[in-house]
């Protein structure tokens, strides 16, 4: 087990005379640096500093192409960096090829060998290696290897089984049994289902007993409910383990739900690192409020005015005393609220709260989710209304609600979440 530490880590593909790249990602030059020449390119990964603590299982979450998968890709030594460290343990990485890293990658499409058996794929790495062995068996042990093969399809008793095989066939049999596999061990891959198929993707992992585990959405070809089931069968394993985990996804429920922290990224930068409930609670900035949670949190455009007053053409509210002295700054400037909608609540016409019309009625059960229109204030007595902007809010199952039923909505102080328009980073009531 081994920490992994990312120094000042960033890639960019480099513009081809001729060429046009489409990508999200900005163009820009990249700094001269010793061993990195200055040149103009496309940056998918800029400036990555991040510490994975020995034994922590850390998400790397973000939307598609926000560089995460080519993160993992540069740790396993399958990508190479334009810049930065990469240490795993007390290695420095960076020149070393990806077999001797001491790392096990857990890939998306499973990348089982389809004509071996269960059990010879999650013996493949250990034949390799010099498990039970005190020399490299492609060198002096090449006839015993031999004989293992030529012998491996007959009947056990026939079967002819070195030191080192044997202690492969008990490194398979523990790791089948800690994943509930040993039924599998003679079918192939054809024969299993998607999550047999992710669990002997994550046994061959887990038989070499590396330093560091590397998960690239191994999930996402599952049904909702194996997905589920999968996920808490690897946070289990991991803390039983107790093995360095670096699990990458766009599922923010999966994120949420499985990591000990998890680092936000967009367009090819870090955005937070934290704990899930402090991402969830205290975003850094207007994307991480906005990528975790689910429903997404709202927003609406307001104008700050001293000491405690926030208002635009829908509502005016007086902020609690704690929450109006970090703005102090902002005094007749426009600021962005950030409410989450379990931190809306149907409430009665007031002009501290927000009028709006109902658009879609999503009922769940044990939640109900309403798609709501935020409208003119004299709704009430206008025959047309006038719809500025649209919200998610979640209510309790047991309140009724129509399409079209026109509601006023209360917020929660406590809950309300501020940003500059400009930086869109949070403003926090302690920073004044």
């Amino acid at each position: 087990m081994a920490q992994v530490v990312l120094e000042n880590v960033y890639k960019s593909f480099p513009k081809s005379p001729g060429s046009t790249i489409t990508t999200t990602a900005p163009t820009v030059s990249i700094p001269e640096e010793p061993g990195n020449p200055g040149r103009e390119g496309v940056n998918v990964l800029r400036r990555i500093n991040l510490t994975i603590a020995d034994g922590e299982f850390m998400v790397l979450v973000g939307p598609s192409g926000c560089g995460k998968s080519t993160l993992l890709r540069l740790i396993a030594g399958l990508e190479e960096m334009t810049g930065g460290n990469i240490s795993v343990g007390d290695r420095l990485v960076n020149d070393l090829p990806p077999k001797a890293r001491d790392i096990a990658m857990v890939f998306q499409n499973y990348a089982l060998y389809p004509h071996m058996t269960v059990y010879d794929n999650l013996a493949f790495g250990l034949r390799r290696t010099q498990l039970g062995s005190e020399e490299p068996s492609s060198k002096n042990n090449w006839g015993k290897d031999l004989l293992i093969g030529l012998t491996r399809s007959l009947p056990k008793g026939l079967r002819y089984s070195s030191e080192k095989e044997k202690a492969v066939e008990q490194r398979v049999l523990n790791v089948a049994q800690l994943l509930q596999i040993e039924a599998l061990l003679n079918r192939l891959p054809k024969q299993l289902s998607g999550g047999q198929k992710q669990r002997v993707a994550l046994g061959r992992a887990i038989a070499r007993n590396p330093q560091v585990f590397l998960m690239d959405e191994p999930l996402s070809n599952l049904d909702a409910k194996l997905r589920a089931e999968t996920r808490a069968q690897i946070v289990k394993l991991q803390r039983q383990l107790g093995t360095t985990t670096i699990y990458v996804t766009h599922d923010q429920t999966e994120a949420m739900t499985m990591g000990d922290r998890i680092a936000v990224m967009n367009a090819g930068i870090l955005q937070q690192v934290a704990s899930p409930l402090e991402l969830y609670n205290r975003p850094a900035n207007r994307f991480v409020a906005e990528f975790i949670g689910s429903p997404p949190m709202n927003f609406l455009q307001v104008e700050f005015h001293a000491p405690s007053v926030i208002s635009n053409s829908q509502f005016r509210f007086t902020l609690p005393e704690f929450r109006g002295t970090a703005l102090q700054k902002y005094d007749g400037c426009k600021l962005i609220i950030g409410i989450r909608p379990e931190h809306l609540n149907v409430s009665v016409p007031a002009t501290k709260n927000l009028p709006v019309q109902v658009e879609l009625v999503e009922n769940l059960g044990n939640d109900t989710y309403l798609v709501v229109s935020l409208l003119d204030p004299g709704f009430h007595s206008a025959g047309n209304v006038n719809v500025v902007n649209t919200l998610q809010v979640r209510i309790p199952p047991d309140r009724i609600v129509r399409v079209g039923e026109q509601l006023w909505l209360s917020l929660t102080p406590e809950k309300m979440h501020f940003f500059d328009p400009e930086t869109e980073l949070a403003i926090f009531p302690h920073e004044i």
